[in-house]
């Protein structure tokens, strides 16, 4: 507010000025009365409009200073929190919001839709303070000449309106097509990088290309129109501006009779006014374009903590929060009892009546078709869903009554997809881990990693690039055991392990397996029954039930749906 005050009280400054230089009387005896209180001696009203121009000036440079200064700290303070705030939601959800999410949608809220975010605040200040600029400037053209002063306020008030309802309604809407094209070239950029390896096998970088280029093309098309559309106002209002300095010097002229020399002062004045507050206009509009066109990346981030605050004070949510998690103890065994499974996009059970057993220190195999429900299982042991109905209990308590943390300390985790990412080969079987280079060293060993390790350009510290590219699916997975034999865990979970690897791969990862498991809980999940025959119990699936269980023996000697599948495999290979 005193930037914009000391602003106007500038350009006033110049109307003493001017008279003083034309000898021309003023008509404002403000200034009169503000010269005998800033300056009590006789001082000439020319030397002292100048000396309040300049120092007035040195404020204003100060302020400008020190409001760019605090503008920059609240856009990277507001940017810096909504990024926390936006990735601490997003680590506090379950699994089943990242699978029901695009990968690129969220990428696009934790990254540009935070930016947007943290600009629209520095917008808004800027709005603000070219707000208040227009009501100061406006309040002193109506000291000037209230008659024009009207004039102007009313077509003002009928532009705005226009604006606003035409201008403005179409910069949200073109944001809106703007925000999901830049949804849509995130996931494309996205998929692109993260399946580069298949791209390049199957040459198909000129169908990604196209569809990257197709994206980046509507996105061009979306930006445009939001730019051009946030400029019209400019373009009107000068105009409008130069055609008010236009007629308005033809008018003097008319009313004074060509004798307009004493109302030079006070019309240079005006039109000086004018010229600072259109500008002002300008950038209350530019601003709050850009609001407009930042609100629908603002609304993601406000839906996505919106949804968290709803989740959070869910009647489930607050209970299980009061509900006092025990320490998780296993002595015994884990139980499936009636569980039934539904994913939420799903029609029909995944799972249905299930009932088990799996006792401690044994080794189970869950073996079926795809889309049995073999994964539906693994992904309920390690807690990435909640059984619809039923439960899964571990000597008794259900499993979800154990600290969540504690749990998943004891439970080792092999998938199809091993996780590897861009750092060195010891920080990937660390993982977050805090132990000792030894410990990492004798993991690998026990995982037959080792030696591979050792061969690799610079041993452990070798950077194995984005998603393990440097190393065969085999070593992934190797460097995986390790990881998990660092963190000692009492349950082995092995989901379709080795499904994508070589018999030699194969043989490897089930041998460091069979070596390592010796005193733990191994549950096996597999479609290929190499690597089930030396398990205590095999469990067939069949839709969503148990259809048959025993030993690989047993199985093969009942000839059910075990022998069928088993005949078929021996027969393909």
């Amino acid at each position: 507010m005193a930037f914009s005050a000391l602003d106007v009280f500038r350009v006033a400054l110049i109307y003493p000025i001017v008279n003083y230089g034309l000898d021309v009387n003023s008509n404002l005896s403000i200034f009169d009365t503000i010269f005998q209180l800033i300056f009590p001696l006789d001082v000439n009203p020319f030397i002292a409009s100048g000396i309040l121009l300049a120092v007035t000036t040195l404020f204003m440079t100060g302020f400008e200073i020190i409001i760019a200064y605090f503008a920059s700290l609240t856009f990277a303070s507001v940017r810096n929190t909504t990024d926390h705030l936006v990735f601490k939601i997003l680590k506090s959800q379950p699994y089943e919001y990242f699978a029901g999410h695009k990968q690129g949608d969220l990428l696009y809220i934790g990254q540009i839709a935070v930016n947007q975010t943290g600009s629209a605040v520095n917008n808004f200040i800027i709005f603000i303070q070219n707000l208040l600029l227009c009501t100061f400037y406006l309040l002193f053209i109506f000291i000037l000449s209230f008659e024009i002063s009207i004039f102007i306020l009313i077509f003002g008030v009928m532009f705005v309106f226009f604006i606003k309802k035409i201008i403005f309604t179409r910069i949200y809407n073109h944001g809106r097509i703007l925000n999901d094209v830049s949804k849509v070239k995130s996931v494309i950029y996205n998929e692109f990088i993260s399946g580069i390896k298949s791209i390049f096998i199957t040459d198909s970088i000129k169908f990604w290309a196209k569809k990257y280029d197709v994206a980046v093309e509507k996105l061009l098309k979306s930006y445009t129109k939001v730019v051009f559309i946030r400029r019209i106002p400019g373009i009107i209002n000068n105009f409008i501006l130069f055609m008010i300095i236009a007629l308005g010097a033809i008018g003097l002229y008319i009313f004074t009779d060509g004798n307009f020399l004493p109302y030079i002062g006070i019309f240079g004045t005006y039109l000086l006014a004018l010229y600072r507050m259109i500008p002002a206009l300008n950038g209350c509009q530019t601003q709050y374009g850009a609001i407009m066109q930042q609100l629908p990346a603002i609304e993601s981030v406000y839906d996505l903590l919106k949804d968290y605050e709803d989740s959070e004070l869910s009647s489930e949510k607050v209970a299980d929060k009061k509900r006092e998690k025990k320490r998780f103890i296993f002595n015994q065994a884990i139980t499936f009892r009636d569980v039934n499974f539904r994913y939420k996009e799903g029609l029909n059970n995944t799972i249905q009546n299930l009932s088990f057993e799996i006792k401690k220190n044994s080794k189970v195999a869950i073996v079926g078709n795809s889309g049995a429900g073999k994964t539906t299982i693994a992904n309920l042991l390690a807690l990435l869903y909640k059984p619809t109905s039923g439960g899964v209990l571990v000597d008794g308590v259900n499993i979800y009554d154990f600290s969540k943390s504690d749990y998943l300390r004891t439970l080792g985790y092999l998938g199809q997809e091993t996780f590897v990412y861009h750092d060195t080969i010891k920080e990937n079987i660390r993982f977050g881990l805090e132990c000792s280079d030894e410990d990492i060293t004798e993991a690998a060993k026990l995982a037959d990693a080792h030696e591979f390790i050792m061969a690799t350009p610079d041993g452990y510290e070798t950077i194995i690039g984005d998603q393990g590219m440097k190393l065969s699916g085999g070593q992934r997975q190797r460097v995986a055991i390790a990881r998990i034999m660092l963190r000692k865990p009492e349950i082995l979970l092995l989901d379709e392990a080795t499904s994508a690897l070589d018999n030699v791969s194969e043989q490897r990862v089930m041998e460091s397996v069979d070596r390592l498991s010796k005193d733990m809980t191994v549950i096996i999940i597999a479609h290929r029954l190499s690597t089930v025959q030396n398990a205590d119990v095999i469990h067939v699936l069949k839709k969503g039930k148990i259809s048959e269980s025993g030993t690989h023996k047993e199985l093969l000697e009942a000839k059910g749906e075990y022998y069928n599948l088993y005949t078929k495999q021996k027969q393909h290979n």
